[in-house]
């Protein structure tokens, strides 16, 4: 988990490091998944729960729509793909391109705690209709009475493609569970996890995504 002491130094850091990862094959893994998504993992230095990334390689809306409903508005569309996502709140914006978010989740499975998550979010515009935002758990707020804190990096970049109307997405995450949960049995679960997120996010886009943000029809 990182501290909020001095983030903006590091934020660049963190952006420039998942740009990379996203974007080149060195060090990764490649794992079974269903046309149209790619799936690989990683073991790394720092935490026994491997960093995976996912590939959608075709998603219904550019970058812009896909970016602002997968990132910008997680708290209002996260249930789409997050079965358990509970809900959330900003906690505050420290900097023009970033903020910190809360949310929490419900497993929903006997005998395995409610989980919360506080992480702060950076952005970066890369190049014309290519958008980058890093994640990271930060310390910005104690776990909530009753929940294991998750500690988590992610990362997202949105990538229009050629025809205009359509993008490429790519995700990292690593999740460490924390409490009892152990990170083999992480490991072993994630791939078929994050498969079925690729397609409810797919799935989200294909029907228009955010509503908020659908081209009124003409007629």
């Amino acid at each position: 988990m990182e501290s909020m002491n001095d983030w903006s130094s590091r934020a660049e850091a963190w952006l420039t490091r998942d740009h990379a990862l996203m974007t080149g094959d060195e060090g990764w893994k490649a794992l079974s998944a269903p046309d149209g998504i790619a799936l690989w993992r990683r073991p790394m230095p720092d935490d026994p729960n491997h960093l995976f990334r996912w590939r959608v390689a075709v998603v219904g809306a550019p970058a812009d729509v896909v970016f602002e409903g997968f990132v910008r508005r997680i708290l209002a569309h996260h249930k789409e793909w997050t079965k358990e996502f509970v809900d959330g709140r900003v906690v505050s914006s420290p900097g023009p391109s970033a903020r910190v978010i809360y949310q929490r989740f419900d497993p929903g499975v006997p005998g395995i705690t409610q989980r919360d998550l506080c992480s702060l979010e950076v952005l970066r515009d890369v190049a014309p209709g290519v958008k980058l935002a890093s994640f990271r758990s930060v310390d910005a707020l104690p776990p909530e009475p009753g929940h294991e804190r998750i500690d988590w990096w992610g990362a997202a970049l949105c990538r229009t493609r050629d025809d205009g109307v359509t993008s490429e997405l790519t995700y990292l995450d690593r999740e460490n569970q924390g409490g009892l949960f152990p990170s083999w049995l992480m490991n072993l679960t994630m791939p078929k996890y994050l498969i079925l997120q690729a397609q409810q996010v797919q799935r989200f886009f294909a029907q228009g995504g955010p509503p908020e943000l659908r081209a009124p029809r003409e007629g």
